[in-house]
């Protein structure tokens, strides 16, 4: 869960980062960069959504773990 945790904060970062340097290319009248900003935050929500999948499906995996464990007892 650590790997996921520090992912899911990488992935964040590299979101604000992807909106700020849009709008600021944006502002100064580079349209390429911001058109690269904007395919590359594209790009991060989709790994974003991909790593909370992932997540969720561990989860289930160790909550089913932990009941049939409890079952044993």
């Amino acid at each position: 869960m650590t790997k996921n945790f520090i992912l899911n904060i990488l992935i964040n970062l590299l979101i604000v980062g992807a909106v700020y340097y849009g709008y600021k290319s944006y502002e100064a009248g580079n349209i390429l960069v911001c058109g690269i900003s904007i395919a590359l935050l594209v790009v991060f929500i989709f790994f974003k959504r991909v790593l909370i999948k992932k997540v969720r499906i561990d989860l289930k995996k160790e909550e089913e773990r932990r009941r049939l464990e409890k079952n044993k007892q």
